[in-house]
């Protein structure tokens, strides 16, 4: 990785600024040319500064300097997240067997979170190995996530159900909505956060339908729906169609969901192999459960 100094000059030449107007009124212009052969470094504040005046992110900047590449963490997550969508469990399975005992706590709370997606996967409950527990114990605990919190949070609520302490979802779900408002203001989502959203209320839409929690998953439905969709994703807008389409299967009109489901289908019978299968699954699960739901109220009527 770069020195910061470098870095920085690699940018403003790029950028095509002069030292005066990317320094200006931050440091000297003796102290500028020794920054940029690496020679002094300048603190948080005057650096945030000069990010500034060149127009660039500090994670912009950070993806620069480490040679246009992600850090391990976000590499692994991507890794992991793409392995989960394709139902890849092999990989899964190296992910968390490599990365487990790491020293790197950021990567062992990813094994974590890929230990239980791989448990999840073949059962609705999941084994609490010490590491599940740690992972659980961290992040439950802080009332506080930065981003890279919210990001793993979605298994909690598999850990809870798993731990028959289902009265904890409601709370765990205003944490998770707290934490995501912080960094959505005025209508801006920099941090796509609005998606972690969306992944939780599918999450938690689905454990809710499996409790018996009707009246909840209704609720949470409404609430999804209400969501404005151009504040969303075309990820996002899938999950808000898809929690929409399940619940006019259980609920409301079925022409209306199935063909919502037909038309995420219809989308996903694009990508050949199948990108994410976890949609296509869902939706043939949720197809079987509702109509079984249906005939169970037609009976008891």
């Amino acid at each position: 990785m770069e020195e910061i100094g470098p870095t920085v000059k690699k940018i403003r030449i790029i950028k095509g600024f002069t030292q005066k107007e990317v320094y200006a009124a931050v440091i000297s212009r003796s102290f500028a040319n020794r920054f940029e052969r690496g020679l002094n470094d300048v603190s948080a504040a005057k650096l945030f500064i000069i990010l500034d005046h060149l127009s660039i992110s500090v994670d912009e900047f950070r993806f620069i300097q480490n040679n246009y590449q992600q850090t391990v963490a976000n590499e692994l997550q991507t890794q992991l997240n793409k392995a989960y969508d394709s139902h890849d469990l092999q990989q899964l399975g190296q992910i968390v067997a490599a990365n487990k005992q790491s020293a790197n706590l950021s990567l062992r709370s990813l094994a974590a979170t890929g230990e239980i997606l791989i448990e999840s996967y073949y059962s609705k409950t999941v084994s609490i190995t010490p590491e599940i527990n740690n992972f659980w114990d961290k992040l439950f605990a802080s009332k506080t996530w930065t981003i890279h919190e919210i990001k793993l949070a979605v298994p909690l609520f598999i850990i809870a159900t798993s731990t028959g302490q289902i009265d904890l979802i409601p709370k765990m779900v205003n944490q998770f909505e707290i934490n995501c408002k912080k960094y959505i203001s005025n209508g801006s989502d920099p941090f796509g956060m609005l998606d972690e959203l969306l992944n939780m209320y599918l999450a938690v839409f689905q454990i809710q339908l499996n409790l018996g929690q009707f009246e909840e998953a209704q609720n949470l439905a409404q609430k999804v729906d209400a969501i404005d969709p151009h504040t969303l994703s075309a990820n996002s807008r899938i999950s808000q169609q898809l929690i929409k389409g399940i619940s006019q299967l259980y609920f409301g009109n079925q022409a209306t969901g199935e063909h919502i489901l037909q038309t995420i289908e219809a989308f996903e019978s694009l990508y050949s192999p199948a990108i994410d299968h976890n949609v296509i699954e869902i939706i043939d699960v949720r197809r079987k459960l509702a109509g079984k739901y249906r005939k169970m109220q037609g009976e008891s009527d």
